[in-house]
């Protein structure tokens, strides 16, 4: 995953430096745009003397898309103008209101938003403006490419185009709308992609990668190991933890040697078989507790309890929710806690315990009223209700019940 951003950081820079090249045509899903945008914005925060204009607002027709940017743009404009003057310096040069009016041509205001920007760059220095418009929603593909065709050099060069770089976000499948844009003069298309197949395959590539340390690309076997689990690859992902619990034990990683175990634990309670998770899982609690990570710790103690409660081991599962109760009050988690409490008081009750179960309940609960956690006071109080109702506590059944009521009143509100 870093080498990705690295790679998008470093083709976005290049553009950028270049200077043959007008336009950048970024090929993205939706999902992978905001990785251009912070990308950008992370390219402008690292001391850039380039001027960096980004837009993500949505494309639904072309004059409201140029609108909104304009709009933006005098935004930037009078506050820039607001710092200026505090400063006591000379104002910037005064916002062509007239570009507002949507009875122009959407194109011919985009391209005079772009040259207004480019005449606030300072005369000295070889500074750039950065045009970005990264729209995560393109409701009319057509309308949208010709907008970003109509800012190619197909006549050569323009004074508009000096010291300028464009950057526009265009879907996977442009090229039925707009074809001529693979090849329009000034133009170059870079493909984004961070889809869980291209983190896979460059993870792969990181793990045989002999040129870097060990210790640098076990994370990678590791994202792939889980990658391999949460699409249920079950025999791939027990070699790839076995692998990593290899290594953790040749170099002392405790930490590593938990993750690994409790992984394996993972894959067999998702195979259904609780008992050989339990074994694993219990397997992880001594490096886990011998590193010294509490956070860790906590999630093979919640794993323990869960096995134990599936196995209708209810003593055992209590004993493990009591445990992780404790744990989640030491790393200050009032949300995990609550959930501890809950559980816990869910294995009280099914071993008959009611009083156990009511105590748990109404702990649970007035740690939810304290620092407002409405869903889980909601679970709670239900619960309470429900158990009152069946020992006959009249009394307090209604109480809980006025409550809920209470409760759903605030959350219309």
């Amino acid at each position: 995953m870093q080498q990705l951003v690295a790679q998008l950081k470093k083709r976005l820079a290049d553009f950028i430096e270049q200077r043959d090249d007008l336009m950048l045509l970024s090929i993205s899903a939706v999902n992978d745009a905001p990785m251009v945008l912070q990308t950008l914005r992370d390219l402008e925060q690292s001391g850039s003397p380039d001027l960096f204009l980004l837009f993500a607002h949505d494309f639904l027709s072309p004059g409201p898309f140029v609108t909104e940017a304009l709009k933006h743009l005098k935004e930037q404009h009078r506050l820039a103008d607001e710092m200026l003057a505090q400063e006591g310096r000379e104002p910037l040069p005064p916002f062509p209101d007239d570009l507002l009016s949507e009875s122009l041509a959407a194109s011919d205001r985009l391209r005079g938003a772009i040259d207004y920007a480019r005449s606030l760059l300072p005369r000295e220095g070889g500074h750039r403006l950065v045009w970005a418009m990264i729209p995560l929603k393109i409701a009319d593909r057509r309308s949208y490419l010709r907008l970003v065709s109509s800012l190619v050099p197909w006549q050569g060069l323009q004074p508009w185009m000096r010291s300028v770089r464009l950057i526009f976000r265009a879907d996977v499948n442009f090229r039925q709308a707009a074809p001529d844009l693979m090849n329009a003069p000034r133009v170059r298309v870079q493909r984004v992609d961070f889809s869980a197949g291209a983190i896979a395959r460059e993870l792969e590539r990181e793990v045989v990668n002999e040129e870097l340390p060990l210790d640098e690309r076990m994370p990678s076997l590791l994202a792939l190991a889980y990658m391999d689990y949460a699409h249920n690859r079950a025999e791939q992902a027990v070699t790839k933890f076995n692998l990593l619990l290899g290594y953790a034990q040749q170099t002392g990683n405790l930490q590593l040697q938990a993750i690994a175990i409790n992984g394996l634990g993972d894959v067999a309670h998702r195979a259904g078989d609780p008992g050989q998770a339990q074994h694993w899982y219990e397997c992880a609690l001594v490096p886990a507790a011998e590193a010294e990570q509490p956070h860790l710790l906590a999630t093979v103690v919640r794993n323990l309890a869960d096995v134990a409660f599936r196995l209708e081991r209810y003593p055992e599962a209590e004993q493990y929710y009591d445990g992780l109760d404790k744990l989640h009050a030491h790393l200050l988690d009032p949300e995990g806690k609550a959930q501890a409490l809950e559980l816990r008081g869910v294995c009280q009750e099914k071993r008959g315990a009611y009083e156990q179960a009511i105590a748990s309940w109404q702990s649970a609960a007035t740690l939810c009223r304290n620092i407002g956690l409405p869903e889980l006071l909601r679970s709670n109080l239900e619960r309470l209700a429900e158990l009152h109702q069946r020992l006959g506590r009249e009394q307090q059944f209604r109480e809980v019940e006025a409550e809920l009521r209470e409760t759903a009143t605030q959350e219309v509100r």
